[in-house]
């Protein structure tokens, strides 16, 4: 059971689509995990095809809800947040996920002259997941608490409130139904050389041949269409991923959790903070 329905345009204009209001909610479909396609090849002299490959094929949300009156205006306010071949965004809350995708309005339509007016729309997701609604992030570089009550102030001018510990490795949760690409940042306090994240259950690794000079970051980008390296030196940001290191892999989040380490070809490890952001994905809600 859904507990709200959004449509958001990329103005930022709403359309909230429920059990009450001025806008109810009459069907909708294509929220359940979209068809996959898979692609085989036959063979002479084996029965049935050879898997070759696989993949899940673009999503259609098509939603169908009625307009309460004043009719005339109502429907106005439909047309100015939903329009034919632009950009909108499905926001979905429900009992036991928060989740949002984007898609493209493909036809919009409205019994006008009908006792009860209906519109139904059509969205095209060439992304077929639906994403969590809040981006998880994961340091590396955590604060060890120091300050604690009561406290007796003593002759040493240095009270510690607190300190920074560089752990070399940390577990990654993913909530999702779905392995899931990240965006990894570097950020050397210092100078280090040769930065390299290595899944630690598989051994996969991803590598840079480069040194890194004090309040560098890299930002290294996994998810799948998205991928780059790119370093921020001074306020100017290149593109980096010549440096990628032979035999590395683009790293991915799956879906039970993965643990990540780290080292450093040159310098001390604990000058690098290593930051992971992911957002979950799944297919259906």
């Amino acid at each position: 059971m859904y507990n709200e329905l959004i449509l958001r345009n990329e103005e930022g204009a709403e359309l909230r689509i429920g059990a009450t209001g001025p806008f109810l909610l009459s069907d909708i479909n294509g929220i359940d995990p979209p068809p996959g396609i898979i692609n085989t090849s036959a063979a002479a002299l084996m029965d049935g095809a050879r898997y070759n490959s696989s993949k899940l094929d673009t999503r259609v949300i098509n939603i169908a809800f009625a307009i309460q009156g004043p009719a005339a205006a109502n429907r106005v306010t439909v047309y100015s947040v939903i329009r034919s071949a632009q950009k909108i965004r499905l926001i979905y809350r429900g009992q036991y996920r928060d989740v949002y995708i984007d898609g493209y309005v493909q036809d919009v339509n409205i019994t006008m002259m009908a006792n009860k007016q209906i519109c139904t729309v059509q969205i095209l997701c060439p992304e077929p997941y639906f994403l969590g609604a809040s981006e998880e992030v994961d340091l590396l570089t955590q604060v060890e608490k120091r300050f604690r009550f009561p406290f007796h102030s003593s002759e040493d001018p240095q009270i510690v409130f607190g300190a920074l510990t560089n752990e070399l490795g940390i577990t990654i949760e993913n909530a999702g139904d779905l392995q899931c690409g990240m965006v990894i940042e570097l950020y050397a306090a210092a100078a280090v050389e040769d930065p390299k994240i290595f899944n630690y259950i598989t051994r996969e690794y991803f590598g840079l041949v480069y040194a890194m000079q004090a309040a560098d970051l890299i930002t290294i980008d996994t998810r799948p269409g998205k991928k780059s390296v790119t370093l921020t030196r001074a306020g100017v940001t290149t593109n980096i991923i010549n440096y990628v290191e032979q035999g590395s892999t683009w790293l991915q989040l799956e879906p039970a959790g993965s643990t990540f380490v780290y080292e450093v070809g040159e310098g001390s490890a604990t000058n690098l903070t290593v930051t992971f952001r992911h957002t979950d994905l799944y297919e259906g809600v």
